[in-house]
């Protein structure tokens, strides 16, 4: 009987790989999921229950969408409201953009390694995802040309890439992306998580009309705790997104955070830069020891290719430094790296003294 009813799900779904329920150690350092290393600013986190203890907690939000949220990032970013849709977190307008447009068996190609949620969220509509590599020794560039022969061989439904990528760190030129986004038959996605670590604005390809730009306040923002994200695309497509969000897609505490966050934005900069300075003194002392390869970054992470004893290093890290960071194992191109969060200067600090126990230097 119970067999009878699973018989209801999805192939996708049911094909997905089930929830696990880890939970961090909270005695760790976290480096290994790109949070910042800074938390959202005390004096903004008294303004933010300043406002909210002047809301009602026991009524839904005045709308459906939370449209002072929309309102803002359009100003923020020059664009009419129409063009910005808001979500919990851009992993869930990931899924969104995937289910307003798949179909069983439509073709989603995207770059390899990238962000696993992409081959998730495809596969659990069921679509056929054709993944192009990256090449690690031309800098892990974006194969502008094998993905345009991809979407135009496969009449592909979407193009979904992260600029800059994850787990890479790598920075795609504007000019390759237009390309990419005149040439395909397609809608192209690009997630721009990471943006404002390397000043990336690609706001000029929505004039193209296929163009989705996925952002997020997890980083920048040091918000991965609020689950906030936002799309802009041409009037057209933004309005069937918000066809396929969430009713009430944010609280009225996520919505109250992301408004203190952009009046306050330059406060934010200074921690960006901070991130920034330090991300560079990390790869440039790593890549003084033995045995170890930094890959450039326009992040707030680093990837780092190890010749031998990556599961020693993880141990130790975890065990003398109290330090976790990403195996990156998952990805088979990477089974050699892994990625380092950038961290406050301590914490960066204990990473380099378990690469030198390990390898010396």
């Amino acid at each position: 009987m119970q067999q009878e009813w699973l018989d209801a799900i999805r192939p996708g779904v049911r094909s997905a790989a089930p929830v696990r329920r880890d939970r961090i150690d909270e005695a760790l350092h976290r480096l290994q999921w790109n949070e910042s290393p800074y938390d959202f600013p005390a004096d903004l986190k008294e303004e933010v229950l300043r406002r909210l203890a002047n809301l009602p907690w026991s009524r839904y939000p005045l709308s459906s969408r939370p449209w002072l949220l929309v309102d803002a990032l359009a100003a923020r970013f020059a664009l009419p409201p129409e063009q910005v849709v808001v979500s919990e977190g851009s992993s869930d307008l990931i899924r969104a953009v995937m289910a307003a447009t798949l179909r069983p068996g439509d073709v989603v190609v995207m770059p390899t390694p990238t962000f696993m949620l992409y081959r998730l969220n495809a596969r659990l509509y069921e679509g056929t995802v054709m993944q192009v590599p990256l090449d690690a020794t031309a800098g892990f560039c974006l194969p502008v040309d094998a993905l345009i022969e991809a979407a135009q061989q496969h009449n592909a439904r979407l193009v979904a890439l992260c600029a800059p990528n994850n787990p890479t760190g790598t920075r795609y030129a504007e000019a390759d992306l237009r390309r990419l986004a005149t040439s395909i038959p397609s809608l192209l996605v690009i997630d721009e998580a990471y943006a404002e670590f390397c000043n990336q604005d690609l706001t000029g390809l929505l004039e193209l009309g296929n163009v989705i730009l996925l952002r997020t306040f997890s980083k920048y923002y040091a918000m991965a705790g609020a689950r906030v994200g936002y799309a802009l695309a041409a009037p057209a497509l933004a309005a069937e997104l918000q066809k396929v969000v969430t009713v009430f897609p944010l609280s009225v505490f996520s919505e109250v955070i992301a408004l203190v966050a952009l009046e306050y934005h330059h406060r934010f900069a200074v921690i960006r830069d901070q991130v920034v300075a330090e991300r560079d003194r990390l790869a440039a002392t790593l890549a003084t020891i033995p045995g170890v390869v930094v890959y450039p970054s326009a992040t707030n992470f680093l990837l780092v290719a190890l010749n031998g004893r990556k599961q020693e290093l993880l141990e130790h890290l975890h065990d003398r430094q109290r330090v976790q960071i990403s195996d990156v194992a998952a990805y088979p191109e990477l089974a050699h790296c892994v990625r380092i969060s950038v961290g406050t200067p301590a914490q960066n600090d204990l990473v380099i003294q378990g690469f030198t126990e390990i390898f010396g230097g």
